[in-house]
C-alpha cells in the first residue's frame, strides 16, 4: 500500500485510483445513499462502463473503502498503544491517534464513523475479533486496574462516553464547526474524557 493513501494499492491503475480517491470522497460528503456510480463516474472524468471494470458494484467500492478506512485506523491504534505502558499514556496516545487519523485522513474518518452501523455487520466476518470497541474497552478495564477510572461505572456506558464523543467530535471537525486541525485539540478532549471516565 502507498504511504500517503492508504486505500490505494501500489499495483492499482491511474483510473482504479481516481475512483477510489473521488468515491470516498464523495460517499464521505453526500453518504452512502445520496452517491450514485453515475457521480462517482463525473467526478473522476470516467464512464459508467469502465467504473465498473474495476467494482462491480456501487456497494462493492463502499466495502472496499470501508473495510480498508477500518482496517488503516485499527492499525494505527494498535502500533500507537503498543508503544505505551500505563492507562495515562496509552489513552493520551488513543486519543491523539484519532485526532491524527481524521487530520490526514478527514474523509476515510467521517466515511466510517458515519457507515459504521451499517456496514460492520456486511465486513465483520473478514475483519478479526478486534475492534476498535475491544481495544478501547480493554483499554477502560486498564484504568480500572490502576484506578484511573471509576470502578464502579458501568463499562459500557465508558465506552459510549468515549467512542461516541470521538465520532461526535469527527463530524463537528468535518461540518467546520470546530476549528481543525483535530490534534490542536486533542489534550482538551483528553482532559474531559479522563473527567467523564471518573
Amino acid at each position: 500500500m502507498t504511504d500517503s493513501i492508504f486505500y490505494i494499492s501500489d499495483d492499482d491503475p491511474p483510473s482504479k485510483r481516481r475512483i477510489l480517491v473521488e468515491g470516498l470522497r464523495l460517499f464521505a460528503e453526500r453518504g452512502l445513499s445520496a452517491t450514485s456510480i453515475r457521480d462517482i463516474a463525473s467526478a473522476t472524468g470516467y464512464s459508467n462502463p469502465a467504473l465498473y471494470k474495476h467494482f462491480k458494484t456501487k456497494d462493492e467500492l463502499v466495502l472496499v473503502l470501508f473495510e480498508r478506512s477500518y482496517k488503516e485506523l485499527m492499525h494505527r491504534i494498535t502500533l500507537a498503544l503498543c508503544r505505551e505502558t500505563g492507562f495515562s499514556e496509552k489513552f493520551r496516545t488513543y486519543v491523539k491517534t484519532f485526532c491524527e487519523f481524521y487530520d490526514e485522513h478527514p474523509h476515510a474518518s467521517i466515511f466510517t464513523t458515519n457507515n459504521l452501523a451499517v456496514l460492520w455487520p456486511r465486513v465483520s466476518g473478514t475483519m478479526g475479533d478486534r475492534t476498535v470497541i475491544t481495544i478501547t474497552r480493554q483499554l477502560l478495564e486498564d484504568g480500572k486496574q490502576e484506578g484511573l477510572v471509576s470502578k464502579t461505572a458501568d463499562l459500557s456506558l465508558l465506552l459510549v462516553l468515549v467512542t461516541g464523543t470521538i465520532n461526535q467530535l469527527n463530524r463537528q471537525f468535518y461540518l467546520n464547526a470546530i476549528e481543525g486541525p483535530a490534534k490542536k485539540h486533542a489534550a482538551g478532549i483528553e482532559k474531559i474524557l479522563r473527567a467523564g471516565l471518573g
